[in-house]
């Protein structure tokens, strides 16, 4: 087995702190369902279930980047615990 070298967990590192650099601000606009909503007037049942994180916004801090980019830290955190969680009730123990 080949051992990891300091120089690859740094570039590693490099590459995922570009990415979260780089995709807020090319993904700026509305996502796919949202277009879809405003060409065929549709409006979201917000009044039924808005979210646990509405819009990528946290209510409670202003810079909109920080807020969004949280807000993804957040998603992933909950999305892994959610798999995780599952995945541990459905493997069996041997």
């Amino acid at each position: 087995m080949k051992e990891i070298t300091i120089w690859k967990w740094l570039i590693a590192i490099i590459v995922i702190l570009a990415l979260f650099l780089y995709v807020p601000v090319y993904i700026a606009g509305p996502d796919c369902l949202e277009t879809v909503f405003q060409a065929y007037g549709f409006t979201p049942l917000y009044h039924i279930w808005n979210g646990l994180i509405p819009e990528y916004q946290i209510p409670w801090i202003a810079n909109e980047w920080i807020t969004s980019f949280l807000s993804g830290i957040l998603g992933i955190f909950i999305v892994f615990a959610i798999m995780y969680g599952l995945g541990k009730l459905i493997v069996r123990k041997k």
